[in-house]
């Protein structure tokens, strides 16, 4: 957007609203993303509530259904407005300061993003509510209506201090996907007791959604409290938000010369690698929270699994603590890979196309930025396995590692192929919800001792069924399941290499 002088008589009320359906408009340049947003709360709260309460009864949380399934509508439009108040001030943060310096005000120019930011809010919220109607009558519930909308103004809130303070767009939107993630899995609704559990930003608007009384949160009660941190998200947003938006002085930096053309592409990879530490980070300490903490909470009681074992197919009851310490590993790297083919092909696409009017072959980047996405996912699944091995023995541990690698170049090539054709905000929403109904519940043995119909058209099918077979099987038999594994990567790798060549070449 380009800045222009504020004339000083504008009113500021009607400037603000001005610039407001400007920001809204720039929005709606992608209509997948207005799409998306109702898309995706159908598809999380029609797919997810049942194995979510399965899964919470297992955990000792909230097991009736309608509860869940009310608290499904509430996270869907969470991380719905999460991301889009992140990307929402992310990518017009300098845009902003511009504008502010040529006379609008950081106030006015902070005001307006914070209404359209509002009104992505509604939007993030009547979608999940929506999608609950369609399932149950307690969407029509003033508290559930009430909570639901907490639940998106607290992590709007968070999203707008994220988009302000992290530069990166894959840092941040790392953090606040993942940031969701431990709200929801560790949340009161999944059993999560513990003291510490009760500062998440989500734990006692889970309690008011699930009409659950926590007994612990003092004269102000869930309500009370669950406001309180509506309105300290949006005040920390504010701050944020008009510190960075305050005009300041632009640093021009000068980057070195370019030596030899894949050698250099190299090089400015590396560069850029260097430049997120905040993805490094999330890549070595996210497995270690999430799967470690996710074995804990879990308990060692029987579960029946579908496993093949000397050509016979059949059900074995294994420890649930020893199953979900398995399919934690391709959940949390389908996730991280995904989002590292997302950002990086994304963050790299300009210089792609200046590199692509050289001598450099389009073959030729894609190489370097595939290795430089492999190596992250790679980095991923490496700790990812080394933190389930602490408490977990695989019986076959080659076929369990190749399997997660598979899984890993899967979804990281995913990633490569959604970011053009969708674009950052649109692509999150996508690989927000497609690793976790592929892996995350439809190939997950936590959820069903076998995986549904549906979810063997699924391209983490055939990894996560070799995966269970090395883990759990001394003999291997899941040879059509590698074979499909690997035709879903030759051929995504095909469809990357398309999409990639087109977007650098145009």
């Amino acid at each position: 957007m380009t800045s222009a002088p504020v004339p000083a008589s504008t009113p500021e009320p009607s400037f603000t609203l001005s610039l407001t359906r400007q920001w809204m408009v720039e929005h709606g340049r992608r209509p997948i993303n207005v799409v998306l947003l109702i898309v995706v709360p159908v598809v999380f709260v029609t797919l997810s509530a049942g194995a979510l309460a399965d899964f919470a009864d297992i955990l000792g949380g909230a097991s009736d259904l309608g509860e869940v399934e009310a608290a499904t509508a509430g996270w869907a439009a969470a991380v719905l407005a999460g991301v889009a108040g992140f990307f929402h001030v992310s990518t017009s943060r300098d845009a902003d300061s511009r504008l502010a310096a040529a006379g609008a005000g950081a106030g006015r120019v902070v005001a307006s993003r914070l209404v359209s930011t509002a009104a992505l809010v509604a939007l993030a919220s009547l979608g999940a509510l929506v999608a609950l109607r369609v399932r149950t009558d307690l969407a029509t519930s003033p508290r559930v209506i009430g909570a639901t909308i907490v639940f998106a103004v607290i992590y709007a809130g968070i999203g707008v201090t994220v988009g302000a303070l992290v530069r990166s767009e894959m840092n941040g939107s790392l953090i606040v996907v993942f940031a969701w993630i431990f709200d929801v899995f560790f949340g009161p609704a999944m059993g999560g007791t513990a003291g510490f559990i009760r500062i998440l930003p989500l734990h006692f608007p889970t309690l008011v959604v699930t009409d659950v009384a926590s007994a612990h949160a003092g004269p102000l009660g869930d309500v009370g409290l669950s406001l309180v941190w509506a309105a300290v998200a949006i005040s920390i947003a504010v701050v944020a938000l008009t510190a960075t938006t305050r005009p300041r002085r632009h640093v021009v930096r000068r980057t070195s010369p370019g030596l030899r053309r894949v050698g250099a592409a190299w090089s400015a990879a590396n560069r850029q690698l260097r430049r997120m530490p905040a993805m490094w980070i999330l890549i070595l300490g996210l497995p270690v929270a999430f799967i470690s903490a996710s074995i804990a909470v879990t308990p060692s009681d029987p579960t029946p699994v579908e496993l093949v074992e000397n050509g016979h197919r059949g059900l074995r009851l294994l420890s649930m603590a020893d199953v979900h310490g398995a399919v934690m590993v391709p959940i949390t790297i389908g996730f991280l890979a995904s989002l590292a083919g997302l950002f990086v092909i994304l963050d790299s696409a300009q210089a792609d196309r200046r590199l692509s009017l050289t001598r450099f072959r389009p073959v030729e980047i894609l190489t370097v930025r595939m290795a430089v996405i492999a190596g992250a996912s790679l980095m991923a699944t490496a700790v990812s396995i080394a933190i389930t091995a602490v408490s977990f023995r695989a019986v076959s541990w080659s076929l369990f590692i190749l399997a997660n690698v598979l899984v890993a170049l899967t979804y990281a090539t995913i990633g490569i192929i959604v970011g053009p054709i969708f674009g950052r905000l649109g692509g999150l929403y996508l690989l927000l919800v497609l690793p976790f109904i592929d892996i995350g519940l439809a190939q997950n043995a936590m959820f069903d001792a076998a995986p549904p119909a549906w979810g063997r058209y699924l391209p983490g099918h055939g990894a996560v069924r070799v995966m269970m077979d090395g883990a759990f099987t001394p003999t291997f038999d899941e040879t059509g399941a590698l074979l499909l594994a690997l035709g879903w990567l030759v051929v995504l790798g095909a469809v990357a290499t398309t999409v990639f060549r087109r977007v650098t070449v145009s």
